[in-house]
């Protein structure tokens, strides 16, 4: 991964795939906050040509398929281009088509987000569907995640919640950062290490 002090990271939120936006107060306004306060300029971008101007390109649940020019673009510039950094967010049991919408993308690259939930009746928040993780030693909580395959495990515990490979990161949970979920343990500090391109 690219590690970027947090003054000079752009980060480009795609709104051309019917994501979750960081716009949305009622999910995402802490997110926005945290993210401001640390300096990490984070822009909705519409024109899909145009993410690539910035260092890092959230695709937080993309309900919209991928194009196959699409894909081959992503493909491009994690080929070529490591000072980018592309992060896919899925949900759990392949809701609207989210999770085979990242696959699109990820199983190119050896990484799959399975039709499936984890699910720990042991390790969680008040709900088996809210399991307790771990990043770099720090307790994280993954909420309504599907399991990932392939890749670097990044994020793990009774399953695997998010996988690496070069400059893509993929997460089997689109909400470890909402509202909910950021000021959990150390998520905050996940979150904002994801927008920086540090996993």
């Amino acid at each position: 991964m690219n590690v970027r002090s947090a003054e000079n990271v752009r980060v480009a939120w795609d709104s051309s795939h019917g994501e979750f936006l960081i716009s949305d107060y009622y999910y995402f306004s802490k997110l926005r906050r945290y993210a401001e306060g640390e300096r990490i300029l984070v822009d909705e971008v519409k024109d899909f040509e145009k993410l690539w101007e910035y260092n890092v390109i959230v695709f937080n649940y993309p309900e919209v398929k991928f194009t196959k020019r699409e894909v081959d673009r992503i493909l491009r510039v994690l080929e070529k281009d490591r000072s980018k950094t592309v992060v896919l967010l899925a949900y759990y049991s392949n809701v609207d088509g989210v999770a085979e919408n990242v696959n699109r993308v990820s199983e190119k690259v050896g990484i799959r987000v399975e039709d499936d939930v984890v699910v720990d009746n042991e390790r969680n928040a008040g709900d088996p569907m809210f399991p307790v993780a771990e990043w770099r030693g720090k307790e994280v909580l993954m909420p309504c995640s599907s399991p990932v395959r392939g890749g670097v495990p990044v994020v793990t515990g009774k399953d695997v919640f998010a996988a690496k490979s070069g400059n893509l990161v993929v997460f089997g949970t689109c909400v470890f950062w909402d509202n909910y979920s950021i000021d959990f343990r150390a998520n905050r500090e996940l979150a904002l290490s994801v927008l920086r391109g540090d996993v």
